[in-house]
C-alpha cells in the first residue's frame, strides 16, 4: 500500500468528517436562533453535503485496510 496515498486519503477523510460535524453546528445554531436567515441553512447544508463527499474515501481506505490485513494472515493470496 502507497503510504502517500493513504496519507492523503486519511487527511481527506478528517477535512470531510470536520465539515460534516461543522455543517451540524452551524444547522443547530441556525434553528436555535431567532435571528438566523437563510444563509445560514445555505451555508449549513452546503458544509454537510461537500464533508459527505470528502468522506466517501473512507471505503477505499478500509478496503484497502482489509486486504493488507487478508495478505499478512494469508501468504498465498495474490497480492503484489
Amino acid at each position: 500500500m502507497a503510504t502517500k496515498q493513504v496519507f492523503w486519503l486519511r487527511i481527506i477523510m478528517l477535512v470531510g468528517v470536520s465539515l460534516i460535524v461543522v455543517g451540524h453546528i452551524v444547522l443547530i445554531y441556525t434553528f436555535t436562533s431567532t435571528s438566523g436567515d437563510y444563509r445560514g441553512f445555505i451555508i449549513g447544508a452546503a458544509c454537510s453535503a461537500i464533508g459527505i463527499v470528502l468522506s466517501l474515501p473512507t471505503k477505499i481506505y478500509l478496503t484497502l485496510v482489509l486486504m493488507e490485513h487478508e495478505h499478512k494472515v494469508n501468504k498465498q493470496a495474490k497480492w503484489p
